[in-house]
């Protein structure tokens, strides 16, 4: 399962992908640590209540706290602002969770029509998408939701010394 991580960076610009009701997801995530080198995340997953509180903000030191969902896709769990405080929301999390759980169901059950589809279409070849299919509805249905469950997190933000009430 993937590490809780901290990081403390400057965001310098982003681009809003996609929205929801208690997350929102950007894209092309370009940061600057405290070194001054910059890098990339190419997916972030934000919750609501964290995009309010100014995990987002640009141009401001922050620390993030925050776990890979894929190679190229984090979601940031808590943040700590300029002044010391601690900002998260582990009853939001557990809803990321529970999509991620629908999220497989679909992928896994979605992925034999789409594969005789495809296979009907490349002479069997298409095939190949239904172990595919499998695997990421397996990951989102047992590996995401473990790795976001509030027990794992409250464990996670306690080795950095974060108590949660």
């Amino acid at each position: 399962m993937s590490d809780l991580k901290k990081l403390t960076l400057t965001i310098k610009n982003s681009n809003l992908q996609a929205s929801g009701d208690f997350d929102a997801l950007y894209s092309m995530v370009r940061c600057e640590d405290s070194e001054g080198k910059t890098f990339h995340f190419k997916r972030v997953v934000v919750l609501d209540y964290l995009k309010k509180h100014g995990a987002m903000v640009t141009d401001k030191p922050r620390t993030w706290f925050y776990k890979h969902l894929s190679k190229k896709e984090i979601v940031i769990v808590a943040f700590e602002k300029s002044d010391g405080k601690i900002e998260y929301d582990l009853d939001h999390m557990s809803l990321v969770a529970r999509s991620s759980l629908i999220k497989g169901i679909i992928y896994g059950l979605g992925s034999i029509p789409a594969g005789l589809v495809a296979a009907t279409a490349t002479f069997g070849l298409g095939l190949l998408i239904i172990p595919a299919g499998f695997y990421y509805g397996y990951r989102h249905i047992f590996k995401v939701p473990a790795m976001l469950s509030r027990k794992t997190l409250v464990s996670d933000l306690a080795t950095y010394g974060v108590v949660v009430r």
